[in-house]
């Protein structure tokens, strides 16, 4: 295998909102299924609360927080 470094941008492919979110997180807790090129999927954790817009198809961009947990939030 080889490594291969993608876009930090991708495509909502499906999403959800979970009310009562695992310990640890605070709710809502909106996490996406995002496409990568290449036909990657990774699932993301949404880095701003306010996502209430978001629909699938949407194009986010991808960062990590100081856990190296994957966030996303709209691309602007």
């Amino acid at each position: 295998m080889d490594s291969l470094e993608l876009e930090s941008q991708g495509t909502v492919a499906s999403f959800t909102t979970l009310q009562s979110p695992p310990e640890g997180f605070e709710p809502p807790l909106t996490m996406a299924l995002v496409e990568l090129e290449y036909g990657a999927m990774v699932l993301c954790l949404a880095k701003d609360l306010e996502v209430s817009s978001l629909k699938i198809g949407d194009r986010v961009i991808l960062s990590l927080d100081d856990e190296e947990r994957l966030l996303f939030e709209h691309d602007s």
